[in-house]
């Protein structure tokens, strides 16, 4: 029965580090894509987006310190990557596409990668919510950035 809980709480590491890890890799891109745009509003929601993404892989990683479950140091930016391709990939040459692409490909991503976490047996109950919480709260900063991009080209 041991074996059994330490395979699920090594999957579920495994899980929480590679959130962790695409938490980072948005918050350092949509920083650089905030920096191109010039609508303050739409620039301002994309960098609250970059902060509370720095937040939310803080917040995992201090509860994982707290649960003693060990973070490796190195971060790769596949999924980011990933992220960029397909905002080429999907674009047309509709204004605002770009912004409402690079929010449903990160959208999917989060969906996929909270879910993923959410689904395993979960032993920490207030990481647990914490996850929870940041699943809605992207989810509503993406509504906003979405609806910001529409505004900036309906005036």
């Amino acid at each position: 029965m041991q074996r059994l809980v330490d395979s699920i709480n090594q999957t579920l590491q495994h899980k929480l580090i590679s959130l962790e890890s695409f938490l980072n890799q948005i918050t350092k891109g949509f920083y650089s894509i905030a920096e191109e745009i010039d609508n303050t509003n739409l620039k301002t929601a994309m960098i609250a987006v970059a902060i509370e993404c720095k937040q939310y892989a803080h917040e995992i990683c201090n509860q994982l310190h707290e649960n003693n479950i060990p973070i490796p140091d190195a971060c790769d930016n596949q999924i980011w990557e990933k992220i960029e391709e397909s905002i080429t990939e999907h674009t047309s040459s509709v204004r605002g596409e770009e912004i409402a692409t690079l929010c449903n490909n990160c959208e999917m991503y989060f969906s996929e990668l909270y879910q993923a976490v959410l689904k395993e047996y979960f032993p920490y109950k207030n990481l647990k919510d914490i996850i929870t919480y940041q699943l809605y709260a992207i989810q509503c900063a993406f509504m906003k950035i979405r609806l910001l991009n529409t505004l900036r080209f309906s005036q």
